[in-house]
């Protein structure tokens, strides 16, 4: 009976030892250790979206006094669920949904923050996902291994995320709806400039970043003005900002709820809507990507409240959040989704279906129907990848990088999984691979044992990690031991190329094929009459964000300096303001105007020129 006492009593101190409680503005939440960090699942950002507060805006959590135990990761929300390449779903999920999950290796060290959005076509995915038998999220490697604080996210998907209804505007003070899952996204991100601290973050150097819908949607908060301050760098993997017509998404929102009910005045058919259930809701989803194709049926919308203009114009504009930029894609994302077996012919059926007869021979000549049917499964994969992933990549990073004076940085994924193995082997560099080697979940699945992890996956992963840490805490991804990546320039579409031994020195990613689709869709270079123009990775080191600027400016040196002095000059070069040795000035008491910022380092001397507004 006392030695049965004392095991439990040791039992309980252990896991106290173990054990760790931080105290949120809504209330305490206890973790755990997982190995070097400390573990919280599932702390709640938001009320649950549900009965009349479905398709409402993101409304706080109700405050709470005993400590909730974050140990495992939330509910997904509401989904219809295909695998890769897959045409069978699975119905997951619960509207109780809303939760975020941080890891960190120092409660109290103030570390980079990385927030990471999750993919799934803005209508399936979630913080828990699981791919190869193995959390792909899991952020205990990346932020121990990192030295930072990660933090993972859910927000509302599909027709329950995204839906326009007029039924839903009588509701609203401004009249409109939608865009119910990027309101989910800014409360997660203001929770986190709220809270992050007492997990040993710092809320004034915030990353977002995402892949697939993930990344669509880290692009878009760029163009977000209710965002802004909220981040400080973004990494969008795979993707691009992609924001659909508000009409356009009202009249589909209203055929979608007349499926359900056809009669009634819209605020009785939403009345009704809040009755239906969840996975009725969801069943109607389809495939994210069908044959290759992504589709775009539940997105984000032009509502003159979150998003003021679609994203390629507002680029244009340089009225954007300028922070630095990582961006980049994979070589073959759309190969596991071509068919299994793709014969010549149907190369030859897909180009003259899909491309206007006056680009048809090009588009023969840069995809090949070929001989063989490995040959023709090539050309249907690289077709689709170039048109969907590599094209809008070079599009964002081009026009980002012209219109601020933050650093962009581009990356091409070439390194595959499984060589020679059969189906998998196959599948070259695929859309969502790099989320293994960013989060480092590769070596834990049970698929990569023995020689199967090899030498050259440890390699990237290791270098990705690496990488995407660096850029979180300087905004420039180089450091120590890793091969140089270039600055990105419109002019060179300079890049790293993501493999056993990344090379930094490669400029032009499949620069024809990138034009040709540009002339297909009409596209319209982007130019860079609006912006400050930035110093060239050859006249300066020294970069100044976000530039114009109303309160806050950074400053980013190409190389690690200790020592400096920096020097606020008005256009008269009058000496307005002093400081030494601090990456952020405060500049809120100057007036609107041109400025100039001197730094004085190692004996030398750099000034660039910045905007303050109001």
């Amino acid at each position: 009976m006392k030695s049965s006492f004392l095991i439990i009593f040791f039992g309980l101190c252990v896991g106290s030892i173990h054990a760790q409680t931080i105290q949120t503005q809504y209330g305490p939440v206890t973790g755990h250790s997982n190995g070097a960090v400390y573990e919280f699942l599932g702390i709640p950002f938001a009320s649950p979206p549900v009965g009349d507060l479905r398709w409402k805006p993101t409304e706080p959590p109700s405050p709470w006094t005993v400590p909730i135990l974050a140990d495992s990761f939330p509910p997904k929300c509401p989904q219809k669920k295909y695998g890769l390449g897959d045409t069978t779903f699975t119905m997951e999920g619960q509207e109780d949904c809303l939760y975020l999950n941080v890891w960190t290796p120092d409660t109290s060290a103030g570390l980079p923050v990385m927030v990471f959005i999750h993919g799934g076509g803005n209508q399936q995915g979630s913080a828990s996902e699981v791919a190869a038998g193995t959390y792909l999220y899991q952020g205990k490697n990346l932020a121990g291994r990192g030295n930072v604080v990660v933090v993972t996210l859910q927000y509302r998907l599909g027709a329950l995320g995204y839906l326009v209804h007029p039924g839903l505007e009588t509701e609203n003070a401004q009249g409109i709806s939608g865009n119910y899952g990027v309101i989910d996204q800014l409360m997660a991100l203001q929770w986190i400039q709220n809270n992050i601290a007492h997990f040993g973050g710092n809320p004034s150097n915030v990353t977002i970043f995402g892949e697939s819908a993930g990344g669509v949607n880290v692009g878009n908060l760029l163009t977000a003005p209710p965002a802004s301050g909220l981040f400080h760098k973004a990494i969008i993997q795979s993707a691009g900002p992609v924001i659909n017509h508000y009409d356009t998404a009202k009249l589909e929102g209203i055929a979608f709820v007349d499926e359900y009910i056809s009669t009634g005045t819209d605020s009785a058919k939403i009345a009704f809507m809040r009755t239906v259930h969840p996975d009725s809701i969801t069943s109607k989803m389809e495939s994210p990507i069908n044959g290759g194709i992504v589709q775009q049926t539940w997105q984000p919308v032009l509502d003159n409240s979150i998003f003021f203009d679609f994203p390629e114009q507002v680029f244009q504009t340089g009225n954007f959040n300028h922070v630095p930029l990582m961006i980049g894609s994979n070589a073959d994302e759309m190969l596991p989704q071509a068919p299994q077996t793709v014969f010549p012919w149907m190369v030859t059926i897909l180009i003259n279906s899909l491309i206007p007869p006056a680009f048809q021979a090009t588009a023969h000549s840069l995809y090949p129907s070929g001989t063989t049917n490995e040959e023709a499964k090539q050309s249907y994969a690289a077709l689709f990848t170039d048109a969907q992933f590599t094209t809008p990549t070079r599009r964002t990073a081009q026009c980002v990088s012209l219109n601020q004076s933050a650093p962009v940085w581009r990356y091409f994924l070439t390194h595959s999984l499984y060589p020679g193995v059969p189906i998998v082997g196959d599948w070259g560099a695929y859309h969502g691979i790099d989320l293994f080697f960013v989060f480092n979940t590769w070596e834990n699945s049970p698929f990569a044992n023995g020689t199967w992890f090899t030498a050259q996956d440890d390699s990237v992963q290791d270098a990705m990690l690496h990488y995407w840490a660096n850029f979180a805490y300087t905004g420039n991804p180089n450091g120590t031991g890793l091969p140089a990546w270039v600055q990105y320039d419109a002019a060179t579409d300079c890049y790293l190329e993501i493999k056993a031994s990344p090379d930094g020195a490669q400029c032009g990613v499949r620069t024809e094929k990138c034009d040709f689709w540009d002339d297909v869709s009409g596209y319209v270079i982007c130019t860079g009459t609006v912006a400050i123009e930035g110093p060239s990775a050859e006249s300066s080191h020294l970069l100044l964000y976000p530039n114009p600027t109303g309160s806050k400016l950074n400053i980013l040196a190409g190389t690690e300096i200790r020592e400096f002095k920096i020097t606020i000059l008005n256009l008269l070069g009058n000496s307005i303001l002093v400081a030494e040795n601090t990456s952020e000035i405060d500049i809120g008491q100057l007036k609107p105007g041109t400025y100039f910022l001197r730094m004085e380092m190692d004996g030398k001397t750099e000034t660039q020129k910045f905007i303050k507004v109001d």
